[in-house]
């Protein structure tokens, strides 16, 4: 599915006819990283707006927009105060780009959502009437992207231009030689790389109706060039003139529709008309099950968790401010040494007595001549001893068993924020069970009425990269424990996300060389199974199978590694089964 340059110029040109105008009556979050509005133009339409990696979009939606996300962020808060009440006054998709500029007008002025629909680089910005930025739904500080600084207070800044031709602008002449200059080897990805706007579906159906073959590869003759300029034109002159077929697309008679267009695609299997671009987009979504259908029971779930880990980490804070440094304890019996010492000395209600370093065996050239030694004046000489005596001894028997105590709850804080992250990458319910079941084990708690039941073991992710190696990956942690210590062989190469829980993922080399192509799937599969899948680029360590060892008395899958090293890959862009 690729919502492209085309896609977006016939919904644009929907919402001009269907709510331009209108009032924006209600702003809801659906997810983390989308945006429902309510608009009433007449009749009352659900905009969604989607900045998911996986599959941005914006399209007017069938159904009510639901809140999935009931804590409102702080875009969410501006967009209530600048946009809610406020009438859509303009839509302008920028030239041969996936963004589209919603131009508001209130009681608080002038503002605009910038819509910018590109894969995993997709955001909406909510800018002033200045076009500086009020917040956006992904913030990008300038350590990542220096080019643009997404963050409040900062100016809007387009994505860099594309060095392409413009596809109404090329001649066939020109257009030859470029492709000829280009490395790929089908017709179609050349012209992606030498064309502004286009995307791979757009190109292939282009090359289809010039060619006959979507396949084609080879070079071309002035003809053939002559016949691609003109159905280039004939896709693109669309925008011009407006006359959208928006369609869906199959890619066998037996699958469900996998791809939309505003125009006919000709080179799939079949295609069908549908009234509408949104409803095209809508169908295909649909066919997909691109809904999280455990939503509810995944929030439970992770709730379930997050309240563990909270509990630990005030646990955590407890043990360690009760933590006493070695000096602090060797100081408190010294202490009570030397005013037993100097008890012949001490008159009642004496405040404090002042003590040779000596007497206390400290020496040294940085060691204080006298010690001065605060006292109880309520108490004696002695009763002042026993105080410290008794403080020494409390410290003494914590700093023996607080240190325990403490790498015992920090293997417990890994080990859950392991299980949440288990929870957001499972795939299904039982995979949810589980992980309930897990964290049942580990605190003995839960919010479900009884013991929730053990799910049966499953076997791990199995992958085959295109050389045909097999990839193991393991989606919560007794599959990582299953993959790391069961199913592999010491040779092989084991992957994990840098320094955030996730999956471990093994690549059976059997003992050979890796081509770097298969080590870079191994990878950006790491990547996606890990807390870090939402991340634009992640930090995965490698190592041999052979230098992974279990954490002592650590949970399922706490490993710890060396001789590793690291690379850093874009998150795996997939249909995950």
């Amino acid at each position: 599915m690729y919502f492209d340059v085309l896609t977006l110029a016939a919904v644009a040109d929907e919402l001009r006819d269907k709510a331009l105008g209108g009032r924006i009556q209600r702003i809801v979050r659906p997810s983390e990283l989308s945006l429902g509005l309510e608009i009433y133009a007449g009749q009352r339409l659900d905009l969604l707006l989607s900045a998911e990696a996986r599959n941005s979009r914006l399209h007017l939606a069938s159904h009510k927009v639901r809140r999935g996300v009931e804590s409102a962020s702080p875009l969410e808060l501006l967009l209530r105060k600048y946009v809610r009440g406020a009438r859509l006054q303009a839509i302008e998709q920028v030239p041969l780009e996936r963004v589209l500029r919603l131009s508001f007008l209130g009681e608080e002025g002038a503002t605009e959502l910038v819509c910018e629909i590109m894969g995993r680089y997709s955001n909406v910005l909510l800018l002033d009437g200045e076009g500086v930025i009020l917040d956006a739904l992904k913030r990008v500080p300038g350590s990542i992207n220096r080019y643009r600084t997404v963050l409040p207070q900062h100016p809007y800044v387009l994505p860099p231009p594309q060095d392409k031709w413009h596809p109404l602008q090329v001649t066939a002449g020109p257009l030859r030689e470029a492709l000829l200059t280009r490395n790929e080897s089908l017709l179609w990805k050349r012209l992606v790389g030498v064309l502004g706007g286009l995307s791979p579906l757009a190109a292939r159906e282009i090359v289809y109706r010039a060619i006959g073959s979507v396949d084609a590869a080879g070079n071309i003759d002035e003809a053939c060039a002559s016949t691609l300029v003109q159905n280039i034109r004939d896709v693109f002159v669309l925008t011009e003139s407006h006359t959208w077929t928006p369609c869906v697309a199959y890619a066998s008679a037996q699958d469900g529709p996998s791809e939309y267009a505003p125009y006919p695609l000709t080179h799939m299997a079949r295609w069908e008309a549908q009234p509408t671009m949104s409803g095209a987009i809508e169908c295909v979504l649909a066919a997909v099950s691109t809904l999280d259908a455990y939503a509810e029971a995944r929030r439970r779930v992770v709730s379930a968790v997050d309240a563990q880990i909270t509990r630990h980490q005030s646990q955590l804070h407890g043990l360690e401010k009760a933590l006493v440094p070695e000096k602090e304890i060797e100081r408190l019996q010294a202490w009570g040494n030397a005013i037993l010492a100097m008890a012949w000395s001490i008159e009642p209600g004496q405040q404090q007595v002042v003590v040779d370093a000596e007497i206390m065996g400290l020496s040294g050239p940085d060691a204080e001549p006298l010690v001065t030694i605060p006292l109880d004046p309520s108490l004696s000489a002695v009763e002042n001893a026993q105080a410290l005596f008794k403080r020494y001894r409390k410290a003494r028997a914590a700093s023996e068993g607080v240190p325990e105590r403490i790498r015992a709850v920090r293997m417990t804080l890994d080990y859950l924020r392991q299980l949440r992250t288990d929870a957001l990458i499972a795939p299904d319910r039982p995979a949810l069970d589980a992980v309930e079941a897990e964290l049942v084990s580990l605190t003995g708690t839960s919010k479900r009425r009884g013991k929730p039941k053990r799910p049966a073991a499953r076997q791990p992710l199995r992958m085959r990269a295109p050389d045909g190696t097999d990839i193991l990956i393991g989606r919560n942690s007794r599959e990582n424990d299953m993959v790391t210590f069961r199913l592999s062989a010491p040779s092989d190469l084991w992957l994990h996300a840098h320094g955030v829980p996730g999956s471990h993922v093994i690549v059976r080399t059997g003992g050979e060389p890796i081509t770097e192509e298969t080590l870079l799937m191994a990878a950006r599969l790491a990547a996606y199974y890990s807390s870090a899948r939402s991340e634009t680029r992640v930090q995965v360590d490698y190592t041999e199978r052979r230098h992974v060892r279990r954490i002592k008395k650590a949970g399922p899958g706490m490993v710890t590694y060396r001789h590793e090293q690291t690379l850093v890959v874009a998150t795996a862009e997939m249909e995950t089964p």
